[in-house]
């Protein structure tokens, strides 16, 4: 019985070291599911897969391996605006949108940090409610769709006559502030305050700590948008 113990808790050693990829695909082997031969993952499924790439796009630690980015972060690096952007932004730009598809890749997901709590592994989410924050979510996504395409129209109106643009940021933004018509913005890879003004029928949608993932220009007067994706809430602000 002691050697038993012995072994249990040497594998739940063994698993606090193991990266988000390998935790998966551990997952994964003990929960099989059809491989989705698109995805860069296949051996992970189609659920799993859509979150990987998901936190890859949120710049959590990756590296190639065998041809494709492997996360290599630990699963203590995932934070609740992860799952904001996976729910808000990215499931609806990859076209799952239909409910009965998102609520089965929302079971598979919620299933995995369940299995990360049996095993004892130690995870960013913990101490978060996640089907609380779930419900949550989906309910900001109507919104935040919103704001996109009208962000997107927004820079197609710019490129309709472009003008003649200095510099470029390309970058995801946290909404700072927000005053009158304009919006202050921080980049994630950029410290300094970049001040927008957005078009009349964005203002009521636009709230503090939405992500903006924007290309910028700079005119040397103002800045525009050039291109616009995907918007989401920064959770936990």
């Amino acid at each position: 019985m002691l050697a038993q113990e012995c072994l249990l808790q040497l594998k739940n050693l063994e698993n606090s070291f193991m990266t988000l990829y390998e935790l998966m695909n551990e997952y994964a082997i003990a929960n099989p599911t059809p491989p989705e031969q698109e995805s860069r993952t296949p051996e992970l499924g189609m659920n799993l897969s859509l979150l990987h790439s998901s936190l890859i796009e949120c710049d959590l630690e990756n590296e190639e391996q065998g041809g494709a980015p492997r996360l290599t972060a630990s699963p203590d690096d995932i934070e609740p605006s992860h799952l904001s952007h996976f729910i808000v932004a990215y499931l609806p730009f990859n076209s799952v949108t239909e409910k009965a598809e998102i609520n089965h890749v929302l079971f598979e997901i919620y299933s995995f940090f369940d299995w990360l709590n049996k095993k004892n592994i130690s995870h960013g989410l913990a101490g978060t409610n996640i089907s609380q924050l779930v419900k949550q979510l989906c309910t900001k996504q109507e919104r935040c769709l919103k704001l996109s395409q009208l962000l997107d129209n927004e820079s197609g109106r710019i490129l309709k006559d472009p003008p003649e643009i200095q510099n470029t940021l390309n970058d995801t933004f946290s909404v700072e502030k927000i005053e009158g018509s304009f919006v202050s913005l921080k980049g994630r890879r950029h410290d300094d305050i970049v001040r927008l003004r957005l078009p009349p029928d964005a203002l009521p949608l636009i709230k503090l700590n939405d992500c903006l993932d924007l290309i910028l220009g700079d005119t040397s007067e103002k800045w525009v948008v050039l291109e616009a994706g995907q918007v989401y809430p920064q959770v936990g602000k």
